[in-house]
C-alpha cells in the first residue's frame, strides 16, 4: 500500500541521511530496494539521489510516531533546522495563531522556502505583519518524506531560498484506506492533544487520486499551570549586601498609579491612608501571590503586578489550537506522453488565548494613551488629593494616572485562518531534435485570510471620558450616579457595572488578506548529447508570480483609541518574471580515484519591476572511491521583500525592553546618567512595565537580501561492519542587506551610551514629562549584514542481528560563528547565546545533537532518542545586573514502540521521559526561551487501521 517508501528509504541511504527518531522495522529490506531515478531538491534535472548540496530527510511515518504530530518538531531534530526566534513552534506563547514555521540556520522563517513536491506552496499569514508557509497545511498522514536542503537555492527556486528548502513529498501513489487516532497529554495540568485522519487512494491503469482529511486540537496552557511561569521574573541583582533583589512582574498595577506623586491607590494598613507610596524596587523575595494578582515582597514594600495571574481565566502560555486539513491529489494519463495532474489543499485553523488587561500609561506613546484626570474627581479621596497637590502644586488642575482594567476583567483573543492552495498542471515529454525532453508546466492559485477578534479590549477615549466628570456629563451613554457623577471609579477599587464594561471595552476585529498566483514551467533533459564521461544533463524554465495582500485594523484601532496596538489599513501588490537554466556537466567517470566527477552551473534572473537580481551556482562532485563522495557548491541568493513588509502600515507592538535610565544602570555609566538627567529622567527611575509599545510598519523603499552561500562536505559509506553512512558539510553564508526592524535594545542603548544624545538612533525616541519613554519608531529596513557558518553531521549504523536491526542514528550541527553586524559597524556575536537583542524567545547553542538508538523485527519496532542543547551564556543586553550569567546544558529523552498487528498499528511514545524542566532565563516574561520544552513529561499513544 506504500509504494513509495522504498524509493524514501533509497535515497535516504544514497544521500547519507539519518532518521530522527529511528529506522522502523517496515525498511528492514530497505537494501535490497531497487533505486530509481526522481528529481533531488536542489535541482530540476532527473537523476539519480545523489546531490552536490548538504541534505536531510524524514520520513511521513516518523513524524506520524512523534507524541506531538507535529512535522515541525520532527524536522528540529535535524541539525540545521534551528528555533532561533525566526520559528514558531508549539512553545511560542501569544503569536503565531496556532501556525508552525520552519528556518534554517539561525538565519529565520523568512528565508527558508518551502515547497510541495518541488513547487512553491502558498504562505500562511503569521500576523498582520509576516507571511510564512504553515507546515500544518501538509496533512501528516498524506507526507511520503519532508527533504531538508540546507544550503542556498535561490538560483533553482527563486526568492527565499537563502538559508535552504524545505521540499514536502507527499503520497501520490497511495492506495487503500487508512484511519488514524492518536492522543496526547503531558503530565502537568494543559496541553492536552487529540487527532484523528484518514486517507483514501485508488487508481486504474490510466488514474489515481488520493484524499486525506486530519483534525488535530491541541488544548490551552496557563501560565499558572507551570510553576517556573507563574511569576514574571525579569531580572535578578545582587544588592551588595549578599541579598538578591527580584524585578517582578509591571509597574502599573490594578489598584492605580500617580507616578507624579509616587503612589498607588491602595489603602496602608499602618496609617490608613487610602494610599501607599509606591515602591518599584527592592524585592528580597517572595511570599506569593495575592488574591487579585498583585506580587508583593516578604517585607511588604513592592505593588508590582503579576500580568501571568490576573485571575479570571488565567493568561495564555502555549496556544490552544483545532486545525482542520482537507487534501486531494489526482492524476490522468491523457496518452502515453501526457498526464493531467492536480492537487488542492485547504486548512482551517482557530483558537482563543486569554490575556492580561491591557496597562494603560503615559510610556505607550500616543496621546490617547494618557489618562488624565481632573483633580476635583468625585472619586479621589481627600488624603490622596492632598498629596497629589503636594507633588504637583496647589493650582495642579489635573494629574495623570497609570491604570490597569483589572476590574474590567482579562481579555480574550480569537483567530480563525483559513489556507488554500490549488495546483493544476501537465507534466510529459517532448522529442525534440531527436533527444527526449522531460516538459512540466502549472499554475498554482492560493489564498491566506486571517481573521482576529479582542474581546474586552479597551476604548482609551471612551476611557478617558468615564474618568472625567464634565466630558461625561455631556455623553448619554456615559454611566452616571444618580445625583449626576461619573459611575466609573478609576482607581480600581470598586467592581465594575456591565453598563460600564459596555461603555470602555468593545471588540476589536482584524483582517488580514494574502494572495498568490503563480505559472511555471520547466524543461529538462538528463542527457542532451552524450560527453566522454556521460551524458549532458540541462534544465530550463520560465515563471510568473503575482502577490498581494491587505490588512483592515477596526476604525478604533486605526483612529488610535484602542488600548491595543495601533494599526493603518494598508494594502499592496507586485508582480516578478522569471527565468533560469541549470546544467549538470561529467567530467570524468571510471578512472583511478575519480569514479565520478561531475560539475554543476545555474544561472536565474529576476524581474520585479522596480529592481532585478541574478543569482547563479557553481556546484562540484568528487567520487574517488564507490564509498566516498566529496561535494561542495557556491551560490548567491535573494530574498525579496514580501508584500506586507513593502506595504504594510504602522502598527504598535509591545517588546520587552530594558530602559538604559533605569536607576541602576544610570549608577554604572556617568555618560548615560548625563544623557537621562538632559532628558528630565530622575536618578531613581525604575520604567514601570518591562515593554515599552513600538511603532513598527513596512516600508516600499527595501531593497531584496542578497547572500553568498559557500558548502563543501563529505558522503562516506564503507560496506563494513554496521553498514555506517556519514555524511559531514561545512556551511558559510553572508547576507547583505537584511530586511528588519532595528534591535530595540541595541537603538536605545546606542541612544543613551553616546556623548550628548548625538547618536541618530536618538531620533527615534522621545521621552513625557515623567522620563518614561512616549515614542519609540522603529520602521522595516535593509539595516545589517548577517554572518554564520558551521557544520552538519548526519550518521547512520545499522547491524542485523538474532534479535532483529540494530540502528544507531545520530545528528549533529556545531555553530562556529553567527554574527549580526549593523549599517554603523556595530557587531552582535550571537553564538552561544540565550536572550540575545534579537533572540528575546530562543538562543543559538554552538552545539545541538539527536542520537536515536533502535531496534527492530518485521512486525514492532522500538527507539530510545536523545536530544542534546549545550549550555548557553545570557546575553549581557537583558539588562540589569543578573546574578544569572548562563544556563546549564539540557538533555531530552524520548521512548517510542510501535506494534504492526497486521491491519491495525499502534504505537505508543514517553517525551521528556525525566520531566526536565526550563532553566530560567531573565527578561523574558515567560522566564524561560522557547528553544526548551514546555510541556514536561508527555504521553501519547496511536491508532492506524489499514485496509
Amino acid at each position: 500500500m506504500f509504494k513509495k517508501h522504498s524509493l524514501t528509504a533509497a535515497v535516504s541511504a544514497a544521500l547519507g541521511v539519518s532518521a530522527v527518531i529511528g529506522m522502523p522495522g517496515t525498511v528492514l529490506a530497505q537494501q535490497e530496494q531497487l533505486m530509481e531515478e526522481v528529481i533531488v531538491t536542489g535541482s530540476r534535472i532527473t537523476r539519480g539521489p545523489e546531490t552536490i548540496s548538504n541534505m536531510s530527510m524524514t520520513s511521513g511515518e516518523d513524524i506520524e510516531r512523534l507524541g506531538t504530530y507535529s512535522t515541525l518538531d520532527a524536522l528540529q531534530r535535524m541539525p540545521a533546522v534551528t528555533n532561533s526566534g525566526g520559528a514558531t513552534n508549539r512553545n511560542n506563547s501569544n503569536g503565531g495563531r496556532g501556525a508552525n514555521f520552519v528556518e534554517i540556520h539561525n538565519l529565520g522563517s523568512e528565508r527558508t522556502l518551502v515547497l510541495m513536491d518541488g513547487r512553491r506552496a502558498v504562505s500562511t499569514i503569521r500576523d498582520s505583519s509576516g507571511l510564512g508557509v504553515d507546515l500544518q497545511s501538509f496533512p501528516v498522514n498524506m507526507i511520503e518524506r519532508v527533504e531538508v536542503l540546507a544550503d542556498g537555492a535561490s538560483t533553482i527556486y527563486g526568492s527565499d531560498a537563502v538559508a535552504g528548502v524545505v521540499n514536502v513529498i507527499l503520497k501520490d501513489d497511495f492506495e487503500g484506506f487508512e484511519f488514524t487516532a492518536g492522543t496526547g497529554s503531558p503530565e502537568d495540568a494543559g496541553g492536552e492533544s487529540q487527532n484523528v485522519g484518514f486517507l483514501l487512494g485508488s487508481g486504474s491503469a490510466r488514474s489515481h487520486f488520493v484524499l486525506s482529511g486530519t483534525y488535530t486540537e491541541t488544548e490551552n496552557v496557563d501560565f499558572q499551570d507551570r510553576e517556573w511561569s507563574q511569576i514574571p521574573l525579569l531580572g535578578q541583582s545582587d544588592d551588595g549586601s549578599g541579598s538578591i533583589l527580584n524585578l517582578i512582574g509591571s509597574g502599573i498595577p490594578p489598584e492605580g498609579r500617580v507616578p507624579a506623586a509616587g503612589i498607588i491607590f491602595k489603602e496602608d494598613p499602618v496609617t490608613g491612608a487610602s494610599f501607599q507610596p509606591y515602591d518599584t524596587f527592592g524585592f528580597s523575595g517572595l511570599n506569593g501571590s495575592a488574591g487579585d494578582g498583585s506580587i508583593q515582597s516578604i517585607l511588604d514594600t513592592g505593588h508590582r503586578f503579576n500580568y501571568n495571574a490576573p485571575g479570571g481565566d488565567g493568561v495564555s502560555l502555549i496556544n490552544p489550537a483545532r486545525i482542520f486539513n482537507l487534501a486531494a491529489i489526482g492524476e490522468v494519463e491523457l496518452n502515453n506522453s501526457w498526464t493531467a495532474y492536480s492537487n488542492i489543499l485547504a486548512q482551517h485553523r482557530e483558537g482563543t488565548l486569554n490575556f492580561t488587561p491591557l496597562p494603560v500609561a503615559g510610556a505607550a506613546g500616543r496621546f490617547t494613551d494618557l489618562i488624565q484626570v481632573p483633580i476635583d474627581h468625585p472619586n479621589l479621596p481627600a488624603d490622596a488629593r492632598a498629596e497629589i497637590q503636594g507633588a504637583l502644586g496647589p493650582d495642579a488642575e489635573s494629574f495623570q494616572l497609570w491604570y490597569r482594567g483589572l476590574d474590567l476583567g482579562n481579555r480574550k483573543f480569537k483567530y480563525d485562518a483559513d489556507t488554500m492552495q490549488g495546483t493544476f498542471g501537465f507534466r510529459g515529454e517532448l522529442d525534440i531534435a531527436g533527444s527526449t525532453w522531460d516538459v512540466d508546466t502549472w499554475g498554482t492559485w492560493g489564498q491566506s485570510r486571517l481573521t482576529e477578534v479582542t474581546f474586552g479590549q479597551l476604548n482609551v477615549g471612551a476611557l478617558q471620558i468615564a474618568s472625567d466628570p464634565a466630558r461625561c456629563a455631556v455623553i448619554d451613554n456615559c454611566p452616571k450616579k444618580a445625583n449626576g457623577d461619573p459611575l466609573f471609579d478609576p482607581f480600581g477599587r470598586s467592581p465594575k457595572t456591565q453598563a460600564e464594561k459596555d461603555f470602555i471595552l468593545f471588540e476589536d476585529h482584524e483582517k488580514t488578506e494574502y494572495e498568490m498566483w503563480h505559472f511555471a514551467a520547466t524543461i529538462s533533459n538528463p542527457s542532451v548529447v552524450d560527453l566522454p564521461a556521460g551524458g549532458l544533463g540541462i534544465a530550463a524554465g520560465v515563471e510568473y508570480r503575482e502577490e498581494s495582500g491587505s490588512v483592515t485594523p477596526s476604525g478604533i484601532v486605526g483612529d488610535g483609541n484602542s488600548g491595543g496596538n495601533f494599526a493603518e489599513p494598508t494594502d499592496g501588490e507586485y508582480d516578478l518574471y522569471e527565468v533560469y537554466v541549470e546544467s549538470e556537466i561529467p567530467l570524468i567517470s571510471g578512472a583511478p580515484f575519480a569514479e565520478e566527477v561531475s560539475a554543476q552551473l545555474a544561472a536565474r534572473f529576476s524581474d520585479y519591476g522596480d529592481f532585478d537580481e541574478t543569482t547563479w551556482k557553481v556546484g562540484a562532485r568528487w567520487q574517488p572511491l564507490q564509498s566516498l563522495t566529496f561535494r561542495g557548491q557556491l551560490s548567491t541568493g535573494f530574498r525579496a521583500p514580501n508584500v506586507l513588509e513593502l506595504f504594510g502600515g504602522n502598527a504598535d507592538a509591545f517588546t520587552g525592553v530594558t530602559d538604559p535610565c533605569n536607576s541602576e544602570n544610570q549608577a554604572a555609566n556617568p555618560t548615560v546618567a548625563a544623557n537621562c538627567a538632559a532628558e528630565g529622567v530622575p536618578s531613581d527611575f525604575v520604567q514601570p512595565a518591562a515593554q515599552l509599545k513600538i511603532t513598527q510598519g513596512g516600508n516600499p523603499d527595501l531593497q531584496p537580501e542578497t547572500s553568498d552561500n559557500m558548502s563543501v562536505g563529505f558522503v562516506f559509506t564503507p560496506e563494513v561492519w554496521g553498514s555506517p553512512s556519514i555524511s559531514l558539510d561545512y556551511y558559510d553564508v553572508e547576507i547583505d542587506d537584511a530586511i528588519g526592524t532595528p534591535v530595540e535594545s541595541t537603538v536605545i542603548n546606542t541612544c543613551y551610551e553616546s556623548q550628548g544624545l548625538s547618536a541618530p538612533e536618538c531620533d527615534r525616541i522621545a521621552r513625557g514629562p515623567g522620563g518614561d519613554v512616549v515614542r519609540f519608531d522603529l520602521l522595516l529596513e535593509n539595516l545589517s549584514t548577517i554572518e554564520t557558518s558551521g557544520i552538519d553531521l548526519n550518521s547512520s549504523f545499522t547491524w542485523n542481528t538474532d534479535f532483529g536491526m540494530v540502528s544507531a542514528d545520530w545528528l549533529l550541527m556545531w555553530l562556529e560563528d553567527y554574527k549580526e553586524v549593523s549599517a554603523t559597524g556595530v557587531v552582535e556575536d550571537q553564538r552561544g547565546k540565550v536572550a540575545c537583542t534579537t533572540c528575546s524567545f530562543a538562543g543559538y547553542p554552538e552545539y545541538k545533537s539527536t542520537l536515536s538508538l533502535s531496534l527492530a523485527q518485521d512486525s514492532w519496532s522500538t527507539s530510545l532518542v536523545w536530544r542534546y542543547l549545550d549550555a548557553m551564556d545570557i546575553s549581557d543586553e537583558v539588562g540589569f545586573d543578573n546574578v544569572n550569567t548562563e544556563v546549564d546544558e539540557m538533555n531530552y529523552f524520548d521512548f517510542y514502540a510501535s506494534y504492526n498487528f497486521s491491519a491495525f498499528e499502534v504505537s505508543v511514545a514517553v517525551e521528556n521521559l525525566t520531566d526536565e524542566q526550563p532553566p530560567f532565563v531573565p527578561a523574558i516574561s515567560t522566564n524561560t526561551s522557547a528553544i526548551y520544552d514546555f510541556l514536561g513529561r508527555f504521553y501519547s499513544a496511536r491508532l492506524v487501521w489499514r485496509m
